[in-house]
């Protein structure tokens, strides 16, 4: 589905990425793990076209995005739905208006065909009941939950979430881990994760690549992380979480 191919990036002097190949499968979870500031959102940001790289190449579904204008990656962008870390919701729409408000904007569908949607997310969520409440309302969990849903409703192939339990409490981290697992098991999506917690890498994904001083030290399986042997990796194996 995503594929970058010795891909470096720098600002400025400071290099962030350094000769990076990675390959994301179709209906597979893959993890990035690192600790902050390493360049793991950038990563995502590459795969969505948002920034360019210095050299290498990218590819999402077959087709080469690295050279394409904003208009053009439209179509490829509709095939990735992504959940920041923020969440990104509209403070003054409600749970039903921030699922449905990129729809109306971007689709021509019926209102029948967004309202079904709407009703579909809410109900794959865990948030009926909560269709008309304003997200200040609702906790930190639930928000993330609404901004998962809100990546699912243009029905991509692929989800991308930037530290997608980060600052949650444990219930309510275990419930977003259980959301991610249903988008390969009974959606048959992909999805890439970036995240700073091993545990999350563990409970989820098929598969991991550890990013450290801007180059990938490990991908593979993740059960062979067990197995690995640079100090960064058993470092963090200890530790479990990587220093914000």
């Amino acid at each position: 589905m995503i594929e970058l191919r010795k891909v470096s990036l720098k600002y400025g002097d400071r290099e962030i990425l350094k000769n990076i190949s990675l390959t994301i499968k179709d209906n597979a979870i893959k993890a990035i793990l690192g600790p902050s500031g390493v360049g793991k959102s950038t990563i995502l940001k590459l795969m969505l076209g948002l920034i360019k790289p210095n050299s290498g190449r990218i590819f999402v579904d077959g087709t080469e995005i690295t050279g394409m204008t904003e208009t053009s990656l439209y179509a490829i962008r509709r095939k990735m739905g992504m959940v920041f870390q923020g969440n990104a919701l509209f403070d003054s729409m409600t749970i039903s208006e921030n699922l449905g408000f990129f729809l109306r904007e971007n689709m021509k569908l019926p209102e029948s065909e967004i309202s079904r949607r709407v009703a579909e997310q809410i109900q794959f969520a865990g948030l009926e009941g909560y269709e008309e409440q304003l997200p200040e309302s609702l906790s930190g969990g639930m928000r993330r939950r609404v901004a998962i849903g809100r990546a699912m409703i243009f029905k991509p192939h692929m989800i991308l979430f930037d530290e997608p339990t980060a600052g949650l409490d444990p219930v309510s981290s275990k419930k977003i881990l259980s959301l991610i697992s249903s988008l390969r098991n009974n959606n048959n999506l992909g999805a890439v994760i970036v995240t700073h917690i091993i545990d999350d890498v563990f409970n989820v994904a098929d598969s991991v690549a550890v990013l450290y001083k801007g180059e990938i030290i490990f991908d593979d399986v993740t059960e062979k992380l067990h197995r690995a042997t640079h100090p960064f990796i058993r470092s963090i194996l200890s530790d479990k979480i990587l220093e914000l």
